[in-house]
């Protein structure tokens, strides 16, 4: 069985960004040595979120290209992520353009975990096909 290394956000950006040659090579090593199967990279879906966040706030990049550069990172067998499922379909979701990364989880969330209903004030989400928002949970069947 290969070791197993947490991965944080700062190497999956300097993976993506390729900005800084000594740390953007060591990342480009550490997922071919994961994609080689010497070891497993295991990512926690906050140093995911956290990635995302900054591609789009401090680098300025679109949505559409930050999921075209974070998919096949994800889906990589030799990735584990908890729900991995959930966040392909998040990183979808937002690639689209249309969601807040934190939106497209909470829409994948719903649409793995609770056929499709979600909790949510945001109006916006009930525009997300599949998606049956609700802001006040109906009554409670007598029991």
């Amino acid at each position: 069985m290969p070791a197993a290394y947490a991965v944080d956000a700062n190497v999956i950006l300097r993976l993506v960004l390729g900005d800084e040659t000594d740390l953007s090579a060591k990342a480009k090593a550490a997922f071919a040595a994961a994609e080689s199967g010497a070891v497993t990279l295991e990512c926690d879906p906050v140093n995911l979120a956290e990635a995302v966040w900054v591609l789009t706030s401090h680098y300025k990049v679109a949505p559409g290209d930050i999921a075209d550069a974070l998919l096949p990172l994800v889906k990589m067998r030799e990735l584990c992520l908890p729900e991995k499922g959930r966040y392909v379909r998040a990183l979808e979701l937002y690639g689209q353009g249309q969601l807040r990364f934190g939106d497209a989880c909470a829409c994948a969330t719903a649409e793995t975990a609770s056929q499709g209903r979600l909790l949510s004030f945001d109006r916006a989400l009930s525009r997300v096909p599949g998606i049956d928002r609700v802001e006040t949970l109906p009554p409670s069947s007598p029991q």
